[in-house]
């Protein structure tokens, strides 16, 4: 079964360690290297904010298709001596698992403020992958893996800093989002170069698990690429317009209906 023709709610299922994600951050635009040669990097250690507000964050997501509970899905971040660790799981609902079985699980590492590597494993019935990124963006490499296709692939020679689909989604979470504001990033993921915009599209109310209604940023990520959600996905996401700026609600259309996934619970450390 192709990623095209899986059940509509995994579109959204795979939120948090695939496609949402790529709802990621500013764009770095390279500098000229002394000597007026071509661009070199310009991001350096140190140079990112702070990707975590706390030391530890953990979210609890609840995933519905047109009402009816499929999976559930935890994101959870930690920082300890400069080294930044996202991890995300999604799993399907028991009913769903007798027939479709989803198993993701996503990694992404953030060393001195640039991305290092990204590691994701995915099992959807039929469907199954292994790959792996690592990052040297002092040096303008990517290397990429597809572990069981039994390819490796290395980039040289890029400037400036690409992104994996879950560190752009944190770094944004630094930004200043404001009504009608465009943000893009480069961003690096299954062995292409993509650019992702986000539009920022106002302010609203939303249901926040027990706490009743809070103020949330609306953003809406656009991949101008072939690949999923080429222009065509309609994805929302709500995050607390606050300096905390959890992300409460992710809203996905597909073919039938929508996919909602709400956060019920959030656990942080200082």
């Amino acid at each position: 079964m192709t990623r095209a023709k899986r059940l509509p709610f995994l579109v959204t299922a795979m939120f948090l360690s695939c496609a949402l994600l790529y709802a990621a951050a500013a764009a770095v635009v390279p500098e000229t290297a002394p000597g007026g040669d071509a661009p070199a990097p310009v991001l350096r250690s140190g140079a990112v904010p702070r990707l975590l507000h706390y030391t530890r964050e953990k979210f609890y997501y609840d995933i519905y298709w047109i009402g009816i509970y499929v999976g559930s899905a935890v994101l959870e971040g930690s920082r300890d001596r400069g080294l930044v660790r996202i991890t995300s799981e999604v799993h399907s609902a028991a009913f769903l698992s007798n027939f479709y079985k989803v198993e993701d699980f996503a990694e992404s590492k953030v060393k001195d403020g640039l991305p290092l590597n990204f590691r994701i494993r995915q099992r959807e019935g039929k469907y199954r992958s292994d790959k792996e990124t690592r990052f040297d963006a002092e040096n303008g490499k990517i290397t990429y893996f597809d572990y069981l296709k039994g390819l490796r692939k290395d980039h040289e020679g890029k400037q400036g800093v690409f992104w994996d689909v879950i560190s752009g989604f944190y770094f944004l979470r630094t930004k200043q989002l404001e009504p009608e504001k465009k943000i893009f990033i480069d961003v690096f993921d299954s062995n292409k170069f993509l650019n992702a915009e986000v539009s920022v599209l106002g302010r609203e109310r939303v249901k926040f698990a027990d706490k009743g209604e809070i103020d949330a940023i609306v953003v809406k990520p656009v991949l101008k690429s072939d690949g999923l959600f080429q222009n065509k996905g309609d994805i929302r996401i709500w995050l607390s317009n606050d300096e905390n700026r959890f992300p409460v609600r992710v809203e996905t259309k597909v073919p039938i209906g929508r996919v909602v996934a709400e956060l019920k619970k959030v656990e942080t450390e200082r």
